[in-house]
């Protein structure tokens, strides 16, 4: 079917197996395909290389180590107020966290295949800049450079909402979409487009900045320091920030509201409390205009709504949808399927870890071992 032959086959395979890179599967697992000898199976070996993904939002740092089958193997997380870094700080942390967990697995593992370090804000992924997070207080700080010398491995730096968009598109249930929006609501509003099945990123990778994008001028302050953004209306600080001065909620950093402190916000609203009602019913309406412009633009088989904040979705929906018919007429709107997915892990890591194996150089990995 591919128009490769069974002796190529046989040699890579085993050249794959001499590499450790590939292991045959236990003989009881083999079945016989009819006449001539058994077929080997073969499979990934996990073990043979991994991958370091870093996740930098709001107040914390999480680290995890995937394996070469692309599963989570190994999990860190550390609170700290990341506004208050510096350049340097970010490095020094950054340094120190990955080579911590690196020292803790590397007897598992044979190599380091690449380290995903996925930032809340936008990224250049070519220049390897942060080039605006609401966690941090600078902007355009070269580090993907300094990681990969530090840790001799390639090193790629993305936007959290792509990583997440990439975990979402190998699932069965949306990989038939090849025109797909990823929106993720949560402490800031994020978005990635899929065409044809690309990811579009723009010329320096900060395309499908959604939440950036006005609703309101002159409305509500948003965190990007401008005002009447999707976000500073229909994020977790901004529900937050509207909610806190009119309802008793939980203690805590109201500007950083907590998943704690959102879950009580979000129950409010499911009872019917009129206050939290009209604050979820705000945020559904500049979401819905949000949503019609992107239905104009892109067209898209399918809009996917997800991330921490799709727990407060359905108290959203009704003003969300009753915008998206005030703003389009039907044609426009057409056959576009617009869906919640559940948020009950953080894909980023899993879609991190998916772009740093896709990005892997078996040629280089097969020449590099983890040193103790």
């Amino acid at each position: 079917m591919n128009g490769i032959s069974s002796a190529t086959v046989t040699s890579v395979t085993a050249e794959l197996l001499g590499q450790g890179l590939i292991s045959e599967l236990p003989p009881e697992t083999i079945r016989s395909g009819g006449r001539g000898r058994p077929k080997t199976l073969i499979q990934l070996n996990p073990d043979a290389a991994f991958v370091i993904c870093v996740k930098v939002s709001i107040n914390e740092i999480q680290i995890v180590v995937g394996d070469f089958t692309g599963q989570i193997r190994h999990s860190m997380h550390h609170p700290l107020t990341t506004l208050t870094l510096t350049l340097e700080d970010l490095y020094a942390v950054l340094e120190e966290k990955i080579e911590a967990i690196r020292a803790d697995v590397c007897h598992t593992f044979q190599h380091l295949a690449g380290i995903c370090l996925a930032v809340q804000g936008v990224v250049s992924p070519n220049s390897g800049l942060i080039i605006w997070s609401p966690a941090l207080s600078f902007r355009n700080a070269p580090i993907s450079e300094r990681l990969a010398t530090a840790f001799c491995c390639p090193v790629l730096l993305e936007n959290d909402a792509n990583c997440i968009a990439r975990a979402l598109t190998s699932h069965p249930e949306y990989a038939a979409y090849p025109n797909l929006i990823v929106i993720m609501l949560g402490y800031g509003i994020g978005m990635s487009v899929l065409i044809d099945g690309k990811p579009f990123l723009g010329t320096n990778g900060s395309a499908a900045e959604f939440g950036h994008t006005k609703y309101e001028p002159g409305g509500a302050l948003c965190a990007c320091g401008r005002r009447g953004c999707i976000e500073a209306y229909a994020s977790d600080y901004a529900l937050y920030r509207e909610a806190r001065a009119m309802l008793t909620l939980p203690p805590g950093d109201s500007a950083h509201p907590s998943d704690a402190q959102m879950q009580a916000l979000n129950q409010l609203a499911i009872a019917g409390d009129p206050v939290a009602s009209k604050i979820y019913s705000k945020a559904g309406r500049a979401l819905g205009y949000g949503i019609a412009n992107v239905l104009a633009l892109f067209n898209p088989d399918l809009v996917l709504i997800t991330g921490s904040g799709v727990r407060g979705f359905e108290a959203m929906r009704p003003s969300m949808e009753e915008a998206i018919d005030e703003a389009l007429v039907e044609e426009l709107i057409g056959p576009s399927r617009l869906i919640a997915s559940p948020w009950d892990r953080d894909m980023t890591f899993l879609g991190g870890i998916a772009m740093t194996l896709h990005a892997t150089d078996l040629q280089t990995l097969s020449g590099c071992q983890v040193s103790a």
